[in-house]
């Protein structure tokens, strides 16, 4: 299995205390220190996403929304929300993170009819998009205001590009996520 998605930042981060969240962002990932994930139901590919691959934002214990890829975020007017993004972020296959991560996972979740199996609720509406500012600035520029933005930021992983091109969410073949991954 490709998990070329694992961002190199805190997994599992609202289950760590702050002294092994310190250790945590001291340790230097790589090819011996990687995660592996195997979960043999069909249907539970998306726990494997929450184990392995980081969102823009995260919520903590107290159950407010922090910032994870994002490294800050501004309204600029009520339809438009930009996010500055982390720039000390590789991914596993040693790629750095940038805006066109972020982007690219926002069209490729935006393409399909019904991305999230807890519902629709967390589809961007149609019209939205992501536009790149710079490497490390993405606007998501909605056709109306979204007081979900940042629920749907949590439920929108941002793998590598190099997942979509070799793997994805869709078995290519058979059109479907189930028995994927």
């Amino acid at each position: 299995m490709l998990l070329a998605g694992v961002a190199a930042l805190g997994l599992a981060a609202t289950a760590t205390t702050a002294p092994a969240m310190k250790a945590l962002a001291a340790t230097t990932y790589g090819p011996d220190n990687t995660v592996t994930v195997s979960d043999g139901s069909p249907v539970n590919w998306l726990s494997v996403t929450w184990m392995t691959m980081e969102e823009a934002d995260r919520v903590d214990l107290a159950g407010k929304t922090k910032p994870a890829l994002a490294d800050s975020w501004t309204w600029i007017n009520p339809t438009t929300l930009e996010l500055k993004l982390r720039k000390d972020v590789k991914y596993q296959d040693g790629t750095p993170f940038t805006a066109k991560n972020m982007k690219t996972a926002f069209d490729k979740v935006n393409d399909w009819s019904q991305p999230h199996p807890p519902g629709k609720f967390l589809n961007w509406a149609k019209g939205s998009e992501a536009k790149i500012k710079d490497d490390y600035t993405l606007d998501i520029v909605l056709p109306e205001p979204d007081s979900a933005a940042f629920m749907k930021l949590r439920g929108m992983h941002v793998p590598s590009n190099a997942f979509w091109d070799k793997l994805g969410f869709v078995d290519k073949k058979t059109g479907s996520a189930n028995g994927h991954w």
